[in-house]
């Protein structure tokens, strides 16, 4: 058995996608959408019709705890053998998704692992780059508090944004790749991990709760170092991403304002990884 969780927000039309793309697997599985304090009664009613667990949070309670919700009550109401975590943004490619990770567990007997992430040309990939030293995450979060800064500024965000199109005229961009090979001991992307039963019945919450968004993959590659959990990406299996579709539609219209939320909440992050690091404490 595979319980799928999926985080909805705001974007009905990528859930039900995402719903029919699981429903098209071979193998057995149960389907747990949790609502972040977002659906109206119509769309409501359009999911009831097609699973029957839907989880409905009266306020948005972010990604890790609202991931957390859903995974318990998947846990305690089907025992699966493999929590599949899953943005509502997310499309499983094929029908043998199942199939496949149970191949995988059976392989390298996984804590956790991430498939290969389609985009149009986003940043979601796999293994994914993580910030593992103080340093790092220090740098990223005096990178995020400077562009806060910018960006409540129209001048200087037409400016910072002018720069980077110069930069682009004159450097080739990089983009982020896919791995090619199947590899273990890595960091794996948020927006699809499968979790193992061993893993789940280790640990009170899935995700480290302290978090609303973003850098969940950091609290997670420093759990998987500290207490020698197997990770692997399996580069045969393949999702599509629709990198960003819910905060995109959050806040239409208003890219400043997005820009700030985003990196206020990378701060906050962060800035609780790193108090972790310099504790050293458990997660």
């Amino acid at each position: 058995m595979t319980s799928f969780v999926i985080l909805h927000y705001k974007n009905i039309q990528d859930t039900l996608e995402c719903i029919a793309s699981i429903q098209k697997q071979k193998g057995e599985y149960s389907i747990i959408v949790v609502d972040n304090g977002t659906l109206t009664t119509s769309e409501k009613e359009k999911l009831i019709d097609v699973v029957p667990d839907i989880i409905c949070n009266e306020d948005n309670l972010g990604f890790a705890k609202g991931n957390n919700i859903g995974c318990t009550y998947a846990t305690l109401h089907y025992h699966p053998d493999y929590l599949v975590v899953l943005n509502n943004d997310i499309v499983l490619q094929g029908d043998d998704f199942i199939l496949k990770i149970e191949k995988a567990y059976n392989k390298v007997k996984f804590d956790f692992m991430g498939p290969k992430i389609i985009t149009d040309g986003g940043e979601s990939v796999n293994p994914f780059p993580v910030y593992r030293t103080l340093d790092e995450v220090e740098q990223a979060i005096s990178t995020s508090k400077k562009l806060i800064c910018i960006y409540h500024s129209v001048i200087l965000t037409f400016l910072l944004n002018s720069y980077i199109s110069l930069k682009r005229m004159v450097c080739k961009p990089r983009h982020l790749e896919n791995g090619e090979k199947s590899c273990r001991d890595i960091a794996v992307h948020g927006c699809c991990i499968v979790f193992s039963k061993k893993y789940y019945e280790r640990y009170d919450n899935i995700f480290y709760p302290g978090t609303f968004l973003y850098h969940e993959e950091e609290f997670l590659d420093y759990r998987r170092k500290k207490d020698g959990l197997i990770s692997y990406y399996d580069s045969s299996i393949t999702v599509f991403h629709k990198e960003g579709a819910s905060l995109n539609l959050s806040f239409q219209n208003k890219e400043r304002k997005k820009l700030i939320f985003r990196n206020r909440e990378i701060v906050r992050s962060l800035g609780l990884l790193k108090k972790i690091m310099l504790e050293d404490g458990s997660i």
